[in-house]
């Protein structure tokens, strides 16, 4: 099952400079054995949040500190996951707006190296104060440009 645009071929994990990885939990699963279409959603955002942690745009300890919201975010499932399978999800940022960045997803199974999904994400910085987008600042540019 191949995503339209990307061939397996086409996957450089070097090009991807955050990972994350994880195992696939048997509740994340359906009456099939599939990872339940949800999960994956749920993996991009722990990948998310780690990524924000790295970058400092935040206080783990405090998450009102985090002036970013989610605007879009699309997954294509590419292959069956299942219990136990061990996930890595690679990510990086493919473009850098005056207040928004958009974040790309590969999700590779680590036993057998498939991609079994791939996804985008795009992220807005947020004023929550005055309840509407905000300029990113020249310091989140330039972090952002380090996993482009």
């Amino acid at each position: 099952m191949e995503a339209a645009g990307m061939k397996k071929t086409e996957f450089d994990p070097s090009r991807y400079p955050h990972t994350f990885s994880r195992e696939v939990y048997l509740y994340e699963t359906d009456a099939f054995g599939h990872t339940n279409n949800v999960s994956f959603l749920a993996y991009m955002e722990s990948a998310r949040f780690d990524l924000f942690k790295k970058l400092e745009f935040f206080d783990p300890g405090d998450i009102l500190t985090l002036n970013l919201i989610l605007a879009r975010v699309e997954c294509n499932y590419r292959e069956i996951v299942r219990y136990n399978d061990r996930l890595t999800i690679y990510t990086r940022v493919t473009d850098i707006g005056s207040a928004s960045f958009t974040l790309e997803n590969v999700f590779v199974r680590e036993g057998d190296r498939a991609i079994v999904a791939d996804g985008k994400a795009v992220v807005v910085s947020f004023d929550h104060d005055r309840n509407r987008p905000k300029a990113l600042s020249p310091s989140e540019k330039e972090k952002l440009r380090r996993y482009l």
